[in-house]
Protein backbone atom coordinates (compact mmCIF):
# COMPACT_ATOMS: atom_id res chain seq x y z
CA UNK A 1 0.00 0.00 0.00
CA UNK A 2 1.11 3.68 -0.64
CA UNK A 3 1.77 6.13 2.01
CA UNK A 4 -1.27 8.29 1.17
CA UNK A 5 -3.97 5.05 1.82
CA UNK A 6 -2.01 4.72 4.80
CA UNK A 7 -2.59 8.41 5.63
CA UNK A 8 -6.29 8.10 4.90
CA UNK A 9 -6.78 5.47 6.73
CA UNK A 10 -4.89 7.39 9.90
CA UNK A 11 -7.12 10.07 9.31
CA UNK A 12 -9.88 8.06 9.09
CA UNK A 13 -9.47 6.26 12.78
CA UNK A 14 -8.64 10.01 13.76
CA UNK A 15 -12.16 11.04 12.53
CA UNK A 16 -14.38 7.80 13.89
CA UNK A 17 -12.40 8.05 17.50
CA UNK A 18 -13.36 12.26 17.48
CA UNK A 19 -17.22 11.17 16.28
CA UNK A 20 -17.18 9.12 19.21
CA UNK A 21 -15.40 11.66 22.13
CA UNK A 22 -12.59 9.10 22.33
CA UNK A 23 -9.08 10.52 23.19
CA UNK A 24 -5.78 8.68 21.80
CA UNK A 25 -4.85 7.50 25.36
CA UNK A 26 -8.23 5.58 26.26
CA UNK A 27 -8.64 4.07 21.94
CA UNK A 28 -4.61 3.13 22.55
CA UNK A 29 -5.92 1.16 25.92
CA UNK A 30 -9.00 -0.17 24.36
CA UNK A 31 -6.55 -1.61 20.92
CA UNK A 32 -4.04 -2.56 23.42
CA UNK A 33 -1.51 -0.97 21.66
CA UNK A 34 0.93 2.30 22.78
CA UNK A 35 0.17 5.73 22.65
CA UNK A 36 2.90 6.56 20.44
CA UNK A 37 1.63 3.86 17.95
CA UNK A 38 -1.35 5.29 17.46
CA UNK A 39 -0.24 8.59 16.97
CA UNK A 40 2.08 6.86 14.16
CA UNK A 41 -0.61 5.09 12.73
CA UNK A 42 -3.06 8.44 12.86
CA UNK A 43 -0.36 10.24 10.91
CA UNK A 44 0.16 7.67 8.45
CA UNK A 45 3.96 7.57 9.49
CA UNK A 46 6.39 5.10 10.07
CA UNK A 47 3.56 2.14 9.52
CA UNK A 48 4.35 0.14 6.67
CA UNK A 49 5.30 -2.72 8.61
CA UNK A 50 2.05 -2.11 11.57
CA UNK A 51 0.45 -5.98 11.67
CA UNK A 52 -2.83 -5.71 10.32
CA UNK A 53 -4.23 -7.15 13.30
CA UNK A 54 -3.20 -3.79 15.27
CA UNK A 55 -5.44 -2.16 12.42
CA UNK A 56 -8.30 -4.70 13.01
CA UNK A 57 -7.63 -3.88 17.31
CA UNK A 58 -7.84 -0.17 16.74
CA UNK A 59 -11.27 -0.86 14.77
CA UNK A 60 -12.79 -3.14 17.48
CA UNK A 61 -11.43 -0.21 19.81
CA UNK A 62 -13.84 1.80 18.29
CA UNK A 63 -16.82 -0.24 17.59
CA UNK A 64 -16.06 -0.39 13.72
CA UNK A 65 -15.12 -3.25 11.24
CA UNK A 66 -11.52 -2.99 9.22
CA UNK A 67 -13.33 -2.41 6.45
CA UNK A 68 -14.99 0.86 7.77
CA UNK A 69 -11.37 2.55 8.66
CA UNK A 70 -11.26 1.90 4.78
CA UNK A 71 -14.26 3.62 3.63
CA UNK A 72 -13.97 7.36 2.41
CA UNK A 73 -16.04 9.55 4.25
CA UNK A 74 -17.63 12.96 3.26
CA UNK A 75 -17.10 14.25 6.83
CA UNK A 76 -13.46 15.71 7.60
CA UNK A 77 -11.97 15.78 11.04
CA UNK A 78 -11.41 19.77 10.48
CA UNK A 79 -15.57 19.95 10.33
CA UNK A 80 -15.50 18.21 13.66
CA UNK A 81 -13.42 19.76 15.32
CA UNK A 82 -15.19 23.46 13.77
CA UNK A 83 -18.59 22.18 14.78
CA UNK A 84 -17.29 21.38 18.34
CA UNK A 85 -16.43 25.14 18.83
CA UNK A 86 -19.72 26.18 17.96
Amino acid sequence: MGEAVFKEIGQNIVLHRRLRGINQINCAAKAGIGVGMLSKIERGIGVEKVPLATYIKIAEALNLSFFDLLRRTEVTVKSICVSKKK
